[in-house]
């Protein structure tokens, strides 16, 4: 790294700042305070890593300050990097004279120690990680990359898809759950249902990391790089076994049944949203076609799911058609998915 960089991150970490900009790129770089406060190696070979990019995946090393997970040692390096006895004795009894004023960093106050920053240094009644930053304030959010975007680009919009679909999902989940003898009834649905929402998270994980080289491929590494083709395989298995205990799909059915069976069908259409917002991501060659594949899996999974849940409750399925040849309105047809139909 170049003696300017050395010294802006020296800058940053002084000031008690977990991220700085790099002029050259204009990018958002975590210092080493950021991943200090974390406690273990991402993998990513992070410029400023203390923990000497131990969890690598291509095995590259170098010296470190610490070992990745030893949070003990990790906090004593955070409390050397940033307050003084001298501030910390402000913070404890909250006076500060002139001389104690002028010891501190340019952009810190007797308010900020006080009552927080957000995130990782806590909020006004905490000194707990709150959600809350103030970093976003001005519409902009930042990429698992450190690059900053607004947050109405392409990546961020197709993130906040994934991540409403995972509520919706989680959503159905806690219905079904709230069924008497759910376990029993529904079986192995529910814990499907926790995998879905496992593999959106890795989704949305993939697509916060977009691929800065178009032509480069992808790896699923698990935090990031890629998407793993033999999730699609899984959903494909597990609509199949649905499907087997279900009759025919003749037409077209309206999204009704019981609460759960509703919600996945609520779950199906923002699948196809997901999918829709992925699909530009894609053809720019920055995310995983295997990530798009399984979100158009997914929706055919939440259909038969939602016809499943019907049967296993009893439900009638309302399909609607033609109830006969070359008739010029398609009708309701309540039908039975055991066998029974009435028409209405």
């Amino acid at each position: 790294m170049s003696d300017d960089i050395e010294e802006l991150h020296a800058l940053a970490v002084q000031k008690g700042s977990i991220t700085y900009t790099d002029p050259t790129t204009g990018f958002t770089v975590f210092t080493e305070l950021a991943h200090l406060r974390r406690g273990t190696c991402c993998g990513n070979q992070c410029r400023h890593c203390p923990f000497g990019w131990e969890n690598a995946a291509n095995g590259t090393k170098r010296n470190g300050k610490c070992k990745s997970g030893d949070f003990d040692a990790a906090k004593r390096l955070v409390e050397s990097m940033t307050l003084s006895k001298e501030e910390k004795s402000i913070i404890s009894t909250g006076v500060m004279n002139s001389e104690q004023e002028s010891c501190l960093p340019n952009d810190t106050s007797l308010t900020s120690l006080r009552e927080g920053k957000g995130g990782r240094k806590g909020g006004k009644y905490t000194s707990k990680n709150v959600p809350y930053t103030r970093k976003g304030d001005k519409g902009t959010s930042q990429l698992l990359t450190g690059e900053r975007r607004s947050k109405a680009d392409d990546a961020f919009e197709a993130m906040g898809t994934v991540d409403e679909l995972c509520t919706v999902v989680g959503v159905v989940h806690a219905e079904l759950m709230s069924a008497e003898k759910a376990n029993e009834l529904f079986g192995d649905l529910l814990e499907w249902l926790l995998d879905v929402m496992s593999r959106l998270f890795d989704l949305g994980s993939h697509v916060a990391k977009p691929k800065k080289d178009p032509n480069g491929d992808f790896d699923a590494d698990g935090v990031g790089g890629g998407f793993d083709s033999t999730h699609c395989d899984q959903l494909e298995d597990w609509i199949d076994l649905m499907t087997e205990d279900l009759p025919e799909l003749v037409s077209f059915i309206l999204p009704t049944g019981s609460k759960g069976a509703a919600q996945l069908q609520v779950a199906r259409t923002v699948c196809r949203r997901a999918e829709r917002r992925v699909v530009d991501l894609v053809d720019k060659g920055v995310s995983d076609p295997n990530g798009l594949r399984y979100l158009n899996r997914l929706s055919d999974f939440f259909f038969t799911a939602a016809r499943w849940v019907n049967f296993k409750e009893g439900r009638e399925e309302i399909q609607y058609r033609r109830e006969y040849r070359g008739a010029k309105q398609r009708t309701r047809q309540a039908v039975s998915l055991t066998g029974a139909k009435s028409e209405k």
